[in-house]
């Protein structure tokens, strides 16, 4: 793999923080990147795109994130599948992320591989 590649398809800087520019201290949880992948090919091999990936503190709390948010942890990524709906993306994601969390909204879909199942 390339340098700063964290699989065929996803690079580290998708996963920045948007408000610092960091990279997740511990990384991104290699399960969520497999994920990701296995998303993007049920999806025909179209892009998914991370519109947020990790989150600093003081990012996350400046956008309203949660306090406990997984995308503190670097195990949580909101994503966007050109031409998909975010309920095409959430229902697939239901069952392919059977013990994480899945959250839906009006643009795009929350997906994280949490211990424990959670749905939104």
């Amino acid at each position: 793999m390339s340098e700063g590649y964290l699989s065929k398809n996803f690079h580290e800087d998708e996963f920045r923080c948007h408000g610092t520019k960091e990279c997740c201290p511990t990384g991104m949880n290699p399960k969520l990147i497999e994920l990701l992948e296995d998303m993007r090919s049920h999806f025909g091999g179209k892009a998914v795109k991370i519109n947020s990936g990790y989150r600093s503190p003081s990012h996350n709390a400046s956008v309203g994130g949660a306090k406990n948010s997984q995308h503190l942890k670097g195990t949580a990524a909101d994503v966007v599948i050109s031409g998909v709906s975010p309920n095409d993306v959430y229902a697939w994601a239901d069952k392919a992320n059977g013990n994480g969390g899945v959250g839906k909204y009006n643009s795009f879909t929350h997906i994280d591989v949490r211990n424990g199942k959670a749905r939104w």
